[in-house]
């Protein structure tokens, strides 16, 4: 599964869209996991990032089933999960797609298929799958079981950042301030880093602090800069603390 950053260090460009790959996948075991003895939350992850076809909205048996297979997952028996996602995913439950799409891309219970992968992320980002969304722009980054598009990154990452997904936040940041599949935009980075910043991102909040460091596509402020290198700082973020030592040494 796909859940990769592409982090800015000091305002220069490092791409490092293969960082967090199994991150998404790890919080949706633990959630389930938190929740093993209960069949009903087991559900949940990602419900509410949902707009379409979720659990709450399928037919009473493809609700059920759908809980099921979601049991399997969480324990680690994605190959009866799989069985059980399949059919659902083809009957258009966005979530059963989401899932299926995990399977391939790690090659749980299935040998890993990036292409599959791919083509459920895509129906379920069709959909309106927040995580999908993104995830399928992730493939179009990197040419990985689709093709390589940074327009179509671009495209499903802002519609994941506009229903809040940080990563995609934070990737849209990337792309506008290197004029990568979109114009060169630095106020469009203050922007969207501005969101994820808020949602306690602390790559987003050193580099939101790096450009008001500079002046890049914001009004220079020295003030606001140290704030967000304070906040990205108390979080454990390295380049943050090197930033604030620098600034004190230089003064």
């Amino acid at each position: 599964m796909r859940n990769q950053k592409t982090t800015l260090r000091a305002i220069s460009h490092r791409a490092n869209w293969k960082r967090f790959r199994s991150v998404i996948s790890f919080l949706i075991l633990l959630t389930c996991l938190i929740v093993a003895g209960s069949v009903d939350a087991a559900i949940k992850p990602y419900g509410e990032q949902s707009r379409a076809t979720t659990q709450s909205e399928v037919e009473p048996y493809y609700r059920q089933m759908l809980k099921y297979a979601l049991v399997a997952y969480a324990r680690g028996d994605h190959e009866k999960a799989y069985h059980r996602l399949l059919p659902l995913a083809q009957q258009d439950v966005v979530d059963a797609q989401y899932y299926l799409a995990t399977l391939h891309d790690g090659g749980r219970g299935i040998v890993a298929n990036s292409a599959m992968a791919a083509y459920w992320y895509r129906r379920a980002a069709k959909l309106g799958h927040v995580e999908a969304q993104y995830n399928i722009g992730v493939a179009h980054a990197n040419g990985d079981g689709a093709e390589q598009s940074l327009v179509d990154a671009v495209r499903w990452w802002r519609a994941a950042a506009m229903s809040g997904n940080v990563n995609a936040q934070f990737n849209l940041g990337i792309m506008y301030l290197r004029g990568e599949g979109i114009r060169h935009d630095p106020s469009e980075a203050v922007h969207w880093w501005g969101k994820a910043a808020a949602q306690g991102d602390p790559a987003a909040q050193y580099n939101l602090g790096a450009l008001y460091a500079s002046g890049q596509g914001v009004l220079r402020d020295v003030t606001v800069a140290l704030n967000w290198w304070t906040r990205a700082a108390a979080q454990g973020f390295e380049q943050a603390i090197v930033a604030l030592r620098d600034y004190h040494v230089a003064e």
